[in-house]
């Protein structure tokens, strides 16, 4: 994911807003999640072909978004 999609929508598979891209380290990026503590996702979780504008869709559903969160240093 380059630096083009900081700010753009995340989106889970079953349509739940979950924040906008933060930053962008590598083959990882932050979630800027509103009204609660930012975290880290990697870009293999973005669904081929599912970055679109201002979106980005990544590979699972809302209930599962705490086994996606990577561990960065800030």
């Amino acid at each position: 994911m380059s630096d083009s999609y900081r700010g753009a929508e995340v989106y889970t598979t079953d349509g739940e807003m979950l924040g906008h891209v933060k930053e962008i380290r590598n083959d990882h990026f932050k979630v800027d999640a509103p009204m609660k503590p930012d975290y880290w996702l990697s870009n293999t979780c973005v669904r081929g072909g599912m970055i679109t504008g201002d979106r980005v869709t990544v590979t699972f559903d809302k209930g599962n978004l705490d086994s996606y969160k990577v561990d960065m240093k800030d």
